[in-house]
């Protein structure tokens, strides 16, 4: 004696279809690929990447980018970048210009920031402090550049440099790059005003 959902079944669908119905079930149910795969495994993990840096211009100081009145009204100035890298690990380095000459490359000073926490812009401020009283070019009345350049990497002249090489498994190389930011501010230095 049949169920009744079978004799409903048998009466709806013919044998064929029955059949059909059947091979769709059963292949579902197995789940498997019919044609045999070829497995690849990750011989080694995949070497992280150098990202680009940024300078955070919303909280430069001075946040004005041209300064007029140095050594009349201001006798001291300070600059100071923040710097946001999402390699946490990385030690960055500011490099402080002034009136930078590429046939007389010199470096004004020099701001290591160390990686602290787990935050991708960090807490320490790249800072240069001037005054009307030290011997620096700022002190020449007329305009003036100063410039920060912020680097992941070493420099050579102003460019970074790769970071690694990175030796793939077709036996190619690839040079991670290194990266910098930069920000400029223009200064008018005046004669008189400060002792």
């Amino acid at each position: 004696m049949k169920s009744p959902l079978r004799r409903l079944a048998s009466e709806l669908l013919p044998l064929p279809a029955m059949k059909w119905l059947g091979l769709a079930i059963s292949t579902w149910a197995l789940g498997g690929c019919i044609l045999p795969q070829d497995e690849e495994y990750l011989s080694s993990l995949p070497v992280p990447l150098n990202h680009p840096l940024r300078i955070v211009e919303q909280q430069v100081s001075p946040p004005e980018r041209i300064l007029r009145g140095y050594g009349n009204d201001l006798c001291e100035l300070e600059f100071s970048v923040i710097v946001e890298d999402p390699d946490l690990g990385d030690t960055l380095v500011a490099y402080w210009f002034v009136d930078y000459d590429a046939s007389q490359p010199r470096i004004d000073a020099e701001v290591s920031i160390e990686p602290k926490g787990n935050k991708p812009v960090r807490d320490e401020r790249a800072s240069f402090h001037v005054r009307v009283s030290d011997l620096n070019r700022l002190n020449v009345p007329g305009d003036h550049v100063v410039e920060v350049v912020v680097t992941d990497s070493s420099l050579v002249g102003r460019e970074p440099q790769p970071k690694n090489i990175i030796h793939t498994d077709d036996g190619t190389d690839y040079r991670d790059p290194g990266y910098t930011a930069t920000y400029a501010w223009f200064v008018r230095t005046e004669s008189g005003g400060c002792p």
